[in-house]
């Protein structure tokens, strides 16, 4: 059986609702060069039973057990089972357009990448959506040119000997701020990270709308904060879980924190554009 370029790896956590949605994209592309890994965090719902209904729609597809509910942990374990020459990271919540493993092959025999993302659009025809997803791709492009460049966890595409020469992603993160940590360490190794900029994923805001948009993007804000005055992302975010879960009542303090120091920084990060 001929080996696949691209190794899809899906780390997966109470997702039954989500996960059709990102496979049936991947069924529908017109390019098959591609095997399929969800790994699952010992979700409580029907997750593991509505990818399994896939595995005669996507031959390549495969679901694995995960001992705990981490996204570094899971996506690492993901990458530990693949055997593509080029790992795709995407949240279980996103989905494709049809021709995504196709133009993600040319680009990448066209610039010799080994590291890169693309342009994101919304999960809705919502002109605020529509705001907010164009800022998230701005702010790609932003980190980029201030040589701090992030390639959000929401979708991740490196060549397996890069991935190997950073140990992967790193597990002490809680499931925030990895994707930036994961960044960085890769530009520190002197691996540059590139932007296919053309719109081949669908990102999905369910988040900001449970969470409320003004707190689910401050949440972002702080962060931002953090990565451009420190060059590091926060540890952890109370209150912030993978999933998709409802948060709990720590994320009500947290944000009181979040807007205190924005206004505390601000000026900090306007001087660094200047």
């Amino acid at each position: 059986m001929k080996k696949q370029l691209f190794s899809i790896i899906i780390p997966t956590l109470n997702e039954e609702k989500f996960l059709p949605k990102l496979l049936q994209s991947l069924v529908e592309q017109s390019n098959k060069d591609f095997e399929v890994i969800v790994v699952d965090g010992k979700s409580k719902d029907k997750t593991v039973e509505v990818a399994r209904r896939y595995e005669k729609k996507l031959p390549s597809l495969r679901v694995i057990a995960s001992d705990k509910a981490s996204l570094p942990y899971q996506r690492n374990l993901g990458a530990k089972n693949a055997k593509g020459e080029w790992y795709v990271f995407v949240d279980a919540d996103g989905i494709f357009l049809p021709y995504f493993v196709s133009r993600c092959l040319e680009y990448i025999h066209t610039t010799k990448t080994k590291f890169f993302t693309c342009w994101f659009r919304a999960d809705s025809e919502e002109i605020k959506d529509a705001i907010i997803i164009l800022l998230n791709n701005i702010v790609i492009e932003g980190y980029v040119l201030v040589h701090k460049p992030w390639s959000p966890g929401a979708l991740v595409l490196v060549r397996r000997n890069v991935f190997l020469l950073v140990n992967g992603y790193n597990e002490e993160k809680k499931g925030f701020g990895e994707d930036h940590d994961f960044s960085t360490r890769l530009h520190n190794a002197h691996v540059k990270l590139d932007i296919l900029r053309e719109v081949l994923c669908v990102y999905s805001l369910r988040r900001h709308r449970k969470q409320g948009l003004f707190r689910a993007l401050g949440t972002y804000v702080y962060s931002g904060i953090s990565v451009l005055l420190t060059n590091k992302s926060p540890d952890e975010i109370p209150g912030f879980v993978m999933g998709g879960q409802l948060y709990n009542e720590k994320i009500l303090k947290w944000n009181e924190k979040i807007a205190k120091d924005i206004s505390k920084h601000w000026q900090s990060i306007v001087t660094l554009f200047q």
